[in-house]
């Protein structure tokens, strides 16, 4: 099957696809003109390798955990180790993201702008009627491994 029929059947973009062959996760074979025809073997792993990722698993520790997960015999030890790795470092990140919001909330106590003080100086509604716009993208991101 071609790039937009395994697109289209496992959820992923053609970009990911082109990004899991560029990190060794993948590897169609290509026609005599170049282009990338995978099989169901890629597809099941195409599968595998975006529950990975969803899983918090990046695609360096992916590329160990792949040859472990399509063996007879998987590898428990490797496969529990990578594991409890990515959960380790997401309770960190979760740990970390906590004490950014506790600061967060310490500044706005400090500040007098308590976020359930929604007075406003006229006759109108108390609460505004249009949704709080969303904020500025941080230039960390905590997902990128």
């Amino acid at each position: 099957m071609r790039i937009g029929e395994i697109a289209a059947r496992t959820g992923a973009s053609p970009r990911s696809l082109r990004y899991y062959e560029q990190q060794g996760l993948l590897a169609p074979s290509r026609t005599a003109s170049g282009q990338r025809e995978y099989t169901a073997a890629d597809e099941a792993a195409v599968r595998q390798i975006q529950e990975l990722l969803g899983a918090g698993i990046c695609s360096a520790v992916i590329q160990e955990l792949l040859p472990a997960l399509s063996a007879p015999a998987r590898d428990q030890a490797l496969l529990g180790e990578a594991l409890a790795a990515a959960e380790n470092r997401l309770h960190s990140e979760r740990h970390e993201i906590e004490e950014e919001l506790a600061g967060l909330a310490r500044l706005r106590e400090r500040l007098g702008l308590d976020p359930d003080t929604h007075v406003r100086d006229h006759d109108g509604p108390h609460e505004r009627s249009d949704p709080t716009p969303p904020a500025a993208p941080d230039h960390r991101d905590r997902r990128l491994r």
